[in-house]
């Protein structure tokens, strides 16, 4: 597609033609597929960013400017996504780590002699004591393993919703866990 085509696309979506947006998702789709699969290496995850990609331009597309490259701008959105999906990624796995770190001094002690043991027993106990739809996005989540976009798409639910209720539940067995710790 030529820049004057889709700078005519832009004007017709920006015009109230949103059926229109449809012709830019197809010409620039394929780009965009190559530049966060490249980064990202995860056939699932790709797709759900190409996906928010194509949202983020939609609503950012008064902010293009005609003539500079739709490319080029679309495809600078793509790898903000992915970059986001990193720092993501690695906020998790920081809180994580530092929230087994913490459990291990705070239990550690010349008394016990293995606080793993206690924590997870911990862990256990109050992982039964949760509802059966908590239950179950824990199991999909830490033990198949499965990403928060493949874990939406089973429960029907958005990535964002995902993410946050597992996030209400680590607090939820946090708070379990030291209570049960605590008594140890």
């Amino acid at each position: 597609m030529t820049s004057a085509e889709t700078d005519n696309l832009v004007e017709r979506v920006l015009g109230g033609d949103v059926d229109a947006y449809e012709g830019i998702v197809r010409a620039y789709q394929q780009d965009v597929w190559k530049v966060v699969a490249a980064m990202l290496l995860n056939t699932q995850r790709t797709e759900d960013l190409v996906s928010q990609t194509f949202i983020n331009a939609f609503q950012h597309l008064h902010s293009y400017e005609k003539g500079r490259g739709f490319s080029a701008w679309i495809k600078g959105i793509a790898r903000n996504e992915v970059r986001q999906e990193f720092r993501s990624r690695m906020r998790e796995d920081r809180r994580m780590g530092l929230y087994q770190a913490h459990l291990l001094q705070t239990y550690e002690s010349p008394t016990n002699s293995s606080p793993v043991d206690h924590i997870a027993e911990a862990l256990q106990v109050c992982t039964q004591r949760l509802p059966p739809e908590w239950a179950r996005l824990v199991e999909l989540r830490y033990q198949s393993a499965l990403q928060f976009s493949e874990i939406a798409s089973i429960l029907g639910r958005s990535v964002a919703a995902t993410r946050q209720q597992l996030a209400r539940i680590r607090f939820s067995l946090r708070e379990c866990i030291e209570r049960h710790t605590a008594r140890l």
